[in-house]
């Protein structure tokens, strides 16, 4: 079930829950954000978090962490673009990957991200960033959402 948080401070508890499992957040925050978690069987199975809102631009990142790959059901997955491109409007949403997480990398394709760039030496010293993006234009033909 994906729920998204309603209070700063379920924000918070989100955003940490991610923080704590993403090595190259080293503690930070995510800034101005909105999250929401997927519980499966009474625990919080993963959490999402998009910031970076560039509205001029109609660009959103999400960023995400899970402790099981079981959390991305479909329903899941059209609730997290329908906020993304519906609610708050984006056009684009984006992924920043160490070029290491192989599995994340798969994930991200295989929900229909395209890869668009390498940033080199993005995460510190030979920790490069895999930019990967997903259209508005393209969601509703990988997950049967609505444009409007």
């Amino acid at each position: 079930m994906l729920v998204f948080a309603a209070t700063p401070e379920e924000t918070q508890a989100v955003e940490a829950w991610i923080v704590e499992r993403v090595p190259h957040m080293h503690g930070g925050t995510f800034g101005v954000c909105v999250a929401a978690g997927v519980v499966r069987d009474g625990a919080m199975a993963a959490g999402v978090v998009f910031h970076d809102w560039q509205p001029e631009y109609g660009t959103l990142q999400l960023s995400m962490a899970a402790d099981t790959p079981r959390w991305a059901a479909p329903a899941v997955l059209r609730g997290l673009f329908r906020y993304a491109f519906v609610t708050a409007g984006a056009n684009k949403l984006w992924t920043a990957t160490p070029h290491t997480n192989a599995r994340a990398l798969k994930f991200n394709h295989g929900i229909g991200m395209k890869q668009e760039a390498t940033l080199r030496h993005h995460f510190g010293p030979k920790s490069h960033a895999v930019i990967c993006s997903l259209l508005k234009s393209e969601w509703p033909k990988r997950f049967g959402g609505t444009r409007g």
